[in-house]
């Protein structure tokens, strides 16, 4: 996934609630000023992974609930964003 994809899917999973989207955990404006600095830390040379598939919006699952994972990596720092929903 490139920089600025995970930059975005980073920000919708810090700002919205995956069961309840209209719920926002963080005003999007300090989600992607959040995200931006997460980015801007980890380089463009960072790589980024997700359990979505952009392509079809399929999750492939973590844990047996709803979830949401998304890590970059410059090969020496991590970010991590997950965000677990139970029924």
């Amino acid at each position: 996934m490139e920089a600025h994809r995970a930059a975005s899917f980073l920000a919708q999973v810090a700002a919205v609630d995956l069961l309840w989207p209209s719920h926002r955990h963080l005003p999007v404006e300090n989600a992607e000023r959040a995200v931006g600095r997460v980015v801007s830390l980890l380089g463009s040379e960072a790589g980024w992974w997700t359990n979505h598939d952009a392509e079809c919006g399929a999750v492939n699952g973590l844990t047996p609930v709803f979830d949401s994972l998304l890590a970059g990596t410059d090969g020496e720092y991590f970010a991590l964003a997950l965000q677990i929903a139970e029924d």
